[in-house]
């Protein structure tokens, strides 16, 4: 890999609070900018489950930001529970063809190929995907990095208006509602390609619309991968 590598920096840089405020900012037409690196549910089995948002709701522990009085549910859509994964058909086949005679392919060549992790890595993108197109931003949490979330929560303290805000609020928040229909095309289209690791960090390389190969960074954390940026880098 060459550790130089301008793309390799800029994806591994990709700032989740970075990534969300182009989403929020900017017209609905740019794909890639408005909605963020679409990617993967393959045949993995993925398992809605509460989250500890849901958790606080159900417990009446939650208000809404701007002192409405409104829960967070009411305020950033369905409970994590409510979301149902979809099957998606991913061509895989590794970076190998993903690569640019001449040209930088610092992260078709990050770490190495992982067969083993790629169904799985998949699913947590395209369900991630698939939730925030269908506007369940507490399901989408569920697919995101800590890191995300803590940079949510470092947001959250800084805007008055988001003061005990939850994550999907914050990410209702930061979503330009005119990317709704972007952001259901990136779903459909996502196709993952290819899943390249490095201990707990990887990239997971996937085509979207119009044949715009992206890559999506990837964290381990317990045993799942999650999202690390609500971008993926274009590649080519």
């Amino acid at each position: 890999m060459r550790r130089g590598s301008k793309t390799l920096i800029a994806a591994l840089a990709a700032l989740p609070l970075a990534a969300g405020l182009v989403a929020c900012g900017g017209g609905g037409g740019d794909s890639s900018s408005s909605t963020g690196g679409e990617a993967a549910s393959t045949q993995a089995e993925a398992k809605p489950h509460e989250s500890s948002q849901e958790k606080k709701k159900s417990s009446g522990g939650e208000q809404s930001s701007g002192g409405e009085g409104k829960s967070s549910k009411e305020s950033s859509g369905p409970s994590a529970s409510e979301f149902a994964p979809r099957q998606h058909s991913d061509s895989g086949g590794g970076s190998a063809k993903l690569r640019t005679k001449g040209g930088d392919n610092s992260v078709q060549e990050f770490g190495a190929e992982n067969s083993s992790d790629f169904a799985v890595a998949a699913t947590a993108l395209h369900n991630f995907l698939d939730a925030r197109a269908q506007g369940n931003w507490a399901a989408a949490c569920e697919f995101m990095s800590q890191g995300i979330v803590e940079s949510f929560k470092r947001l959250a303290s800084q805007a008055k208006q988001l003061k005990g805000a939850t994550c999907a609020s914050i990410l209702q928040a930061l979503t330009n509602p005119a990317a709704k229909q972007a952001m259901k095309a990136e779903a459909e289209k996502a196709n993952a390609r290819s899943l390249r690791t490095e201990g707990d960090r990887a990239f997971l390389i996937y085509t979207g619309l119009e044949g715009t190969v992206f890559a999506m960074p990837m964290a381990e954390e317990d045993g799942a991968w999650k999202v690390v940026s609500l971008a993926g880098t274009p590649l080519n």
